[in-house]
């Protein structure tokens, strides 16, 4: 039997991470927003102050496959300002070419 997937609402809240800092809002909302595209989601974010807490709205053959993919748009979000930021401080860390 086939059954059609469903449409499921994933709650998903991400705490301060180990510096105690949030992601930029203006810059999660853009890089969760193309994740959740690439997976066929959708994604709505409230930022407060310790925690962000994002719905992502899946169409899924059932619950567990829905939160994974919820989890994984989450992750790929974190993961692009963590790879960001990561360059950035690649960037500031690089000495500049010496004139000799």
């Amino acid at each position: 039997m086939y059954a059609p997937p469903s449409r499921y609402d994933v709650t998903v809240t991400v705490s301060r991470d180990q510096l105690g800092q949030l992601p930029d809002p203006a810059a999660f909302a853009v890089a969760a927003d193309e994740a959740a595209w690439r997976r066929s989601a959708s994604i709505v974010s409230a930022h407060l102050d310790d925690r962000i807490i994002s719905i992502v709205t899946v169409h899924a053959p059932n619950r567990y496959a829905a939160v994974t993919v919820a989890r994984a748009v989450v992750s790929d979000a974190l993961g692009h300002r963590a790879a960001s930021a990561g360059d950035a401080r690649a960037d500031a860390e690089t000495p500049p070419p010496s004139a000799a």
